[in-house]
């Protein structure tokens, strides 16, 4: 016989919580309603389980925590802790803030999983409720790390473009599309009429971020050039995992982990991708969170494609591969602007920020800016 004591109901809250109410049954006498029979046959007696019974307190409200499993960093989002607190305050209203759960509730510099060293400076958040539905705090993690790559982009303090770069912007085609505020909220003219050879300059430029965060000291890299496809076309095929290997040749398959929200207007998931490079011998191993928006103004005007690696649980447990090299995306994104009177055709801004144990620091520059180019070339070849 084995005691199955009734706490009550309730509901799971917004707050990533569930709520149960005590019974209004007698919760520590024996009885139907507080036994359960398993064996008939058992031996154990009844007056054992009603004396255990009687040592547990009266219930008044119980609170279980449902514990996520997928988180990233933060400390590099300005917006994300102010945005995280009032967030809480105002969905949270019934819940003192001494309750609230570091990276539930709150960003916290406790590292999520115990394989991590512990920076006083970092501040992670939980992006899954442990059921497969968002954290609380997800939908603003999201808004930071876009708010945060979108200014980055527009940053020209931050970048500086390479040689034949410099040259193109000399000529004065691009004045209109690089480095236009998004606020603007409109489609971007054109620099060159589609079949011309301007159309496919690819324009690059090399920067670090100024935070003084994880991987602050690893070079970024920024492109932009024509594409010859919609803006809702180009996001769809970014964010479909299905898709990769038509413009990636050395991908070897990405998979969907965990899919938060997938609707026309976002698309938030973790996704886990593997590619083969040349010469190398090992599979290099990307997981990382991929979120799809509308830019400001609406999907008249284009999307966002944002990313960034997370941490998960599941690898603190999994055996180490040596055939696998674990690299991490600190900060990607693809900007897909309107081209003005031409649906068919988009600019796209990529900035990628990227820590790989397989580049050496002395290479990841160049490497970076010959893979951004090579990166625009692959989509074009599908237009």
């Amino acid at each position: 016989r084995v005691s199955c004591i009734s706490l009550g109901t309730g509901s799971f809250t917004a707050t990533g919580v569930s709520n149960v109410t005590k019974s209004s049954r007698n919760l520590l006498g024996g009885g139907d309603d507080a036994t359960c029979d398993e064996s008939p046959s058992s031996s154990y007696e009844d007056a054992d389980v009603n004396a255990a019974s009687r040592q547990l307190s009266p219930v008044n409200e119980v609170v279980l925590e449902r514990v996520p499993s997928i988180f990233i960093r933060t400390a590099d989002l300005p917006t994300m802790k102010e945005s995280a607190n009032s967030f809480m305050r105002l969905s949270s209203s019934d819940m003192a803030e001494s309750d609230w759960v570091d990276h539930i509730h709150k960003p916290s510099s406790l590292p999520p999983l115990p394989s991590m060293d512990n920076d006083p400076r970092e501040s992670w958040v939980a992006l899954d409720d442990g059921n497969g539905n968002k954290a609380p705090l997800t939908e603003m993690a999201m808004k930071a790390l876009v708010s945060a790559g979108l200014e980055a982009s527009l940053d020209q303090g931050m970048w500086t473009a390479n040689g034949p770069t410099s040259k193109l912007l000399k000529s004065g085609d691009w004045d209109d599309t690089v480095f236009v505020s998004y606020d603007k909220q409109q489609p971007m003219p054109a620099p060159h009429a589609r079949g011309t050879k301007g159309e496919m300059d690819v324009l690059v430029w090399s920067g670090t971020f100024s935070h003084k965060y994880y991987g602050c000291d690893l070079p970024t890299i920024r492109c932009e050039a024509i594409v010859n496809m919609s803006p809702k076309s180009l996001a769809n095929l970014l964010v479909d995992s299905n898709r990769v290997k038509e413009y990636n040749k050395m991908s070897i398959g990405r998979d969907d982990i965990l899919v938060l929200q997938d609707d026309e207007m976002c698309v938030t998931k973790v996704v886990c991708g593997r590619s083969k490079p040349p010469m190398l011998g090992k599979i290099l191993q990307l997981k990382t969170l991929l979120h799809m928006e509308e830019l400001p103004g609406g999907s008249q005007n284009g999307y966002v494609v944002a990313s960034r690696a997370v941490s998960h649980a599941d690898d603190a447990e999994a055996a180490v591969d040596p055939k696998v090299i674990h690299s991490e995306m600190l900060m990607g994104l693809n900007i897909i602007r309107a081209v003005e009177g031409e649906p068919d055709r988009c600019v796209l801004i990529n900035v990628n920020h990227l820590m790989s144990p397989m580049i050496p620091m002395f290479m990841a520059k160049k490497l970076g800016l010959s893979s951004a180019v090579n990166f625009i070339n692959d989509i074009r070849s599908l237009c």
